[in-house]
């Protein structure tokens, strides 16, 4: 590994004063040598890599040391490039949550760099970083992040990709959003790519109940980035889950609205029927008063504001 080619004279005396340290730094770098294999091989073992990362993990992180930021450059190194990998083994697996640690650890040896040099992962993993927020409809928490990152770094094509994803979503200009999925810098951002059209449909989705008792199921198609009818009958009935999924979880309803989430105004049931989408609604749940839907809308966006502010 490049990072362990980086020892100083200094480093390699400190080593020499404790055997100890030594063996344990060359059972990690043949570890993560062994980790990096599988990770690239092809096809590649998840399950192995998975394992090899967490015995990596344990013992690079059993000491505080890197953590403190005490340690030496070529554990520093190691253990960047460490999570770095895991980051792109958790979007492999479609585990986001995990992503999202690792991004979160990853981010102390970002904003530290003395004596590190650049690391060539940083921006593509912080352009996921922001799809995952942009998909997830994390609005706030992506321009809290975006806040973050300087002026300058703003511009790498990593970054700006997602920026002007969620110019496209918030201007509803989702023909770009579906074009721009052939465009992708990196081959992990396909994952998230599919999520924000996911988000995108959902949003249509929401719309539509709104406006509408029924349409052409062919139009209805179109305006939710499906192929024909039966892709519109398979995201209908997997709607129709979703949301009996959410009533079981959350039988009070959640009072705070994001841009998919609206108060809530009974449980909409999806059908495709003589070639029209209906939507048949339940009047279980319906707010009374008009009143109070208008205010729990207005602290939801208040709270986004806040967010971006």
């Amino acid at each position: 590994s490049s990072c362990w080619a980086l020892r100083t004279a200094h480093n390699g005396k400190h080593a020499k004063g404790l055997p100890g340290a030594q063996a344990m730094g060359d059972k990690a770098k043949s570890l993560f040598d062994s980790f990096k294999a599988a990770f690239t091989a092809e096809p590649c073992d998840l399950v192995k890599c998975e394992d090899l990362l967490g015995q990596l993990k344990l013992l690079l992180f059993s000491g505080s040391a890197v953590l403190s930021g005490t340690g030496t450059s070529q554990e520093q190194l190691l253990v960047r490039e460490t999570l770095e990998h895991a980051c792109f083994l958790s979007i492999r697996k479609h585990d986001l949550p995990a992503f999202e640690r690792h991004v979160s650890q990853l981010k102390m040896f970002y904003d530290r760099q003395q004596g590190l040099p650049p690391s060539e992962q940083k921006y593509p993993i912080l352009g996921l970083s922001l799809l995952n927020l942009l998909a997830s409809d994390r609005i706030g928490e992506f321009h809290t992040e975006l806040e973050l990152i300087p002026v300058d770094e703003a511009e790498n094509m990593y970054i700006k990709q997602p920026v002007q994803l969620e110019r496209y979503v918030m201007e509803g200009n989702y023909a770009k959003v579906l074009e721009a999925q052939k465009d992708v810098p990196k081959m992990y951002y396909a994952f998230l790519m599919e999520k924000l059209i996911e988000c995108v449909r959902h949003k249509v989705g929401a719309s539509l109940e709104r406006s509408y008792e029924n349409l052409p199921a062919q139009q209805a198609a179109q305006m939710l980035i499906l192929k024909d009818v039966p892709a519109l009958q398979e995201f209908a009935v997997k709607e129709n889950e979703r949301k009996a999924r959410g009533e079981n979880d959350d039988p009070m309803g959640d009072l705070t609205p994001s841009l998919t989430r609206r108060a809530p105004v009974g449980l909409v049931k999806w059908e495709v029927k003589d070639g029209r989408l209906h939507f048949i609604r339940s009047e279980q749940k319906r707010l009374e008063l008009p009143a109070v839907d208008l205010m729990v809308n207005t602290i939801g966006y208040a709270t986004d504001l806040e967010r971006i502010v």
